[in-house]
């Protein structure tokens, strides 16, 4: 049983003197010179379609030119997207596979029947509306369940099975089950056993993080990319400052800029001493005054405006206030939670920084929760929990950012941890602190103990703060 070659559903064909002008999702291609064998084929691509055997030995008879010809414009259709090719039983669609990159070639590969072969460990089956289907990182297309029956055959594929015990399966048995096993095969989402094992690099790869990169970045997926502006006529843009929360309103000290600048190491002195310190003065814990001048530098906000930008999907006015680190699209969609364990001047808490008027507003005294995300830092740093001093939560707005990038918006939050990150450690290191990343957290603690809703504003990143052991005034600058 052969594949049924066919133009995709959302493809527009026009006819003109012997060429056709195909145009799709994936780019506009012109096919001339086609002759009339090869012009009737292509004609009779028309979904459901036809058999890709039988079309191309219909070419064969008209000449070796036009069969090359043939062969040279369906795979230019197949790079760009443009046709598919599906597994039919008795008329009735059981599976499609359709292409995501101008990179997926369909090669002429066929099973052995002395080899089993398995699923990919990195393919997936998911549903979009009401369509099943399965994508993998490693792959350059993805294939449409249409039958439950052809669904079914993943399940039967997590262990190694050859193609003969897949055709005595029930319910694809025969030809129609080695088509759907082959057509996965070619697809890339089914490999030989054993294949992606002996592949030494690709062992060092956990599913959920390739498959984070392969659809944060271009080349592996077709999905909108970008400031895509999605939500434009559906939705207000979410606001750059979140409502505050109910709770003791504590202000910050502010730290004097012109001074700052004249009495500030140089850069350069700070970039070569930053370190990550996980040590801590607790006979000299951090002073509130500390924090207030460190949460200035770090997280205030700098301005407010409201910008008119033009989009694809029309004009819209967005608010924007910028801090003093870098932002894509100057979203500034994260938020900076304390929870403090020890500092002079400040009563242990949760406790979230306003950026705005730069104070803290008290979430909640020291209660189990917020012991929980000490101990949790504590975990993640081998340092003791009562040793901390502040523990930085930060947390991203993800619908602030979602709103307007498509694709690539939770990768965007995390470069903007990073960046963060870095502005902590220079400011940290410039004020004589001791500041250390934390490679983790939990995410469902932290919902827990501030209230907010996981997927709207979750937790990314932590970042411990607290006073050096040794004195930072011994190194002159």
């Amino acid at each position: 049983m052969g594949f049924l070659l066919a133009w995709r559903d959302d493809v527009s064909i026009e006819a003109e003197n012997g060429s056709f002008a195909v145009r799709g999702p994936g780019g506009r291609v012109t096919l001339r010179d086609l002759g009339p064998q090869t012009t009737e084929a292509f004609q009779r691509l028309t979904p459901p379609g036809e058999d890709e055997d039988q079309l191309t030995e219909t070419i064969a008879k008209s000449g070796p030119g036009n069969l090359q010809r043939w062969f040279y414009y369906v795979e230019r259709l197949t790079r760009r997207g443009l046709v598919s090719r599906s597994v039919h039983e008795n008329g009735t669609p059981l599976a499609t596979v359709v292409t995501v990159s101008p990179q997926f070639v369909w090669k002429p590969l066929t099973l052995r029947s002395d080899r089993p072969y398995v699923l990919s460990r990195f393919a997936y089956l998911h549903r979009e509306g009401s369509q099943s289907i399965l994508e993998s990182p490693l792959a350059h297309a993805r294939v449409l369940f249409h039958d439950w029956r052809a669904a079914a055959i993943i399940g039967a594929l997590a262990e190694p099975i050859t193609a003969a015990e897949v055709s005595s399966r029930p319910g694809l048995a025969g030809e129609v089950g080695v088509s759907l096993l082959t057509l996965l095969f070619r697809a890339g989402m089914v490999c030989e056993a054993g294949a992606e094992e002996q592949d030494a690099d690709l062992r060092t790869w956990a599913f959920h993080d390739l498959l984070f990169h392969a659809r944060s970045r271009k080349g592996r997926s077709d999905a909108p990319y970008g400031g895509t502006y999605r939500f434009v006529g559906e939705s207000a843009p979410p606001p750059a400052l979140k409502p505050l929360p109910a709770g003791e309103v504590i202000p910050l000290d502010r730290p004097v800029l012109a001074r700052l600048e004249r009495e500030d190491p140089p850069l350069t002195w700070v970039q070569e001493r930053r370190r990550s310190v996980r040590t801590f003065d607790a006979n000299r814990p951090i002073t509130l005054h500390q924090l207030g001048e460190f949460l200035f530098r770090v997280n205030r906000v700098k301005e407010y405006r409201k910008d008119e930008l033009e989009t694809v999907r029309g004009p819209v006015v967005m608010d924007l206030a910028p801090r003093p680190y870098p932002a894509g699209g100057g979203l500034y969609e994260l938020e900076i939670y304390a929870v403090v364990n020890a500092c002079d001047g400040l009563a242990p808490g949760l406790y979230y920084h306003n950026p705005s008027q730069h104070q803290f507003i008290r979430v909640q005294d020291r209660q189990q929760s917020a012991e929980n995300l000490l101990r949790d830092a504590a975990e993640s740093t081998a340092v003791p929990a009562g040793e901390l001093q502040v523990l930085f939560v930060l947390a991203a707005r993800v619908p602030r950012v979602a709103w307007k990038y498509e694709s690539i918006a939770y990768a965007l939050i995390l470069k903007h941890v990073g960046v963060v990150y870095q502005t902590m450690y220079l400011v940290a290191t410039a004020m004589g602190l001791a500041a250390c990343a934390v490679g983790g957290g939990d995410a469902d603690l932290f919902a827990r103990a501030t209230g907010c809703k996981y997927v709207a504003e979750a937790s990314v990143g932590e970042f411990l703060l607290g006073s050096r052991r040794e004195s930072f005034d011994s190194e002159t600058f």
